[in-house]
């Protein structure tokens, strides 16, 4: 019996997609229903927020756990950080430990990027704190670094924004370094890797799901996203006769970023703008000029296959038709 915890999320769903059928999985929800076997509950309180009888049932039941809940708003005070992603973690390990269980926690690759100074600090730095008690628990458990999500997700994220942002012209330049290099994992082989973790009894320590050496460098992930916005503008009567190429996003040294959002945005006339690519330049300062991440994926047993550029490139195409299929006002900020 598989307990999956943030059941609902961009990856504890793709978990439950894959999981399908195979086996007997439970799903510990807080907010949104799922379509399996559920308990609703809330990993920030103790028993999981469920009532003790509930609770007791629950861990008497589970062989293991994965997860998969987190606050990942990078913009959230630290303290709703701490409070999921800490607090959170050490009453899921009081389950595990209950329960007599085996542990696959969900972690993120950029806790290898905590304190840059970018704006994933304060996150990253909660997750890690969360990777310290897994390891001081003794129990039996592993820990998957999971990096930049992509594919229809069921609510969209930072970089998915970013990308849509690029796609509907609203993203005139982005502060990027030249062969920045941007590690998209799409969330099917996030799932299946997982999966495999939870299958593996001996499994242990860190497993990063991550593109790796595959990561695609920004300027080719521009690339692809023109490609489908030029696409997009010729099914559009409205688009079909405008130079596409007016909208494109250029790249420019994030030296000089600054000195450009000075003088380009307070010329604007668009209030909008400078949230738009103040946005998109926050969450590139994650990526820009770091090493690419390590990668497990092509050797956990039963895993998914390593990535390869070929794959990210497709990964990351089927992102941007699912991105150019979604209503316009999708882009338009409040």
């Amino acid at each position: 019996m598989i307990l999956i915890t943030g059941a609902s999320g961009a990856v504890g769903s793709a978990l439950l997609r894959e999981l399908d059928g195979t086996e007997e999985v439970i799903a510990l929800t807080h907010h949104k229903p799922v379509d399996t076997t559920s308990v609703r509950g809330d990993v920030t309180r103790p028993w999981l927020g469920l009532h003790p009888a509930e609770y007791r049932e629950l861990a008497a039941k589970v062989d293991v756990v994965v997860h998969c809940a987190a606050a990942v708003n990078f913009s959230a005070s630290h303290e709703h950080l701490h409070r999921v992603n800490v607090v959170g973690t050490g009453h899921v390990l009081r389950f595990v430990a209950d329960a007599g269980a085996r542990l696959v926690h969900g972690s993120t690759a950029f806790v290898a990027r905590a304190g840059d100074g970018t704006p994933f600090d304060a996150y990253a730095a909660t997750k890690a704190t969360g990777e310290t008690l897994v390891r001081e628990s003794g129990l039996p458990a592993c820990i998957a670094r999971i990096s930049t999500v992509i594919g229809d997700v069921p609510r969209l994220q930072a970089f998915h924004y970013l990308l849509g942002f690029a796609l509907s012209g609203q993203l005139p330049f982005l502060p990027c370094t030249p062969g920045t290099r941007v590690d998209l994992v799409p969330r099917d082989a996030v799932a299946a890797a997982l999966a495999a973790l939870a299958h593996d009894h001996e499994a242990h320590g860190d497993h990063w799901l991550t593109a790796g050496p595959a990561a695609l460098p920004m300027e080719r992930v521009i690339e692809i996203a023109i490609d489908a916005a030029a696409a997009r503008a010729q099914d559009d009567e409205e688009l079909r006769d405008i130079d596409q190429t007016i909208f494109h996003t250029r790249l420019i040294d994030p030296a000089v970023a600054s000195t450009v959002l000075t003088a380009v945005l307070s010329r604007s006339s668009s209030s909008a703008a400078p949230s738009v690519i103040e946005r998109a330049a926050n969450l590139m300062a994650a990526y820009d000029n770091a090493e690419p991440f390590p990668t497990s994926l092509g050797r956990i047993p039963s895993g998914p296959p390593a990535p390869t550029v070929e794959s990210s490139e497709t990964a990351l195409r089927h992102l941007t038709d699912y991105l150019t299929g979604l209503p316009r006002q999708t882009w338009e900020l409040s």
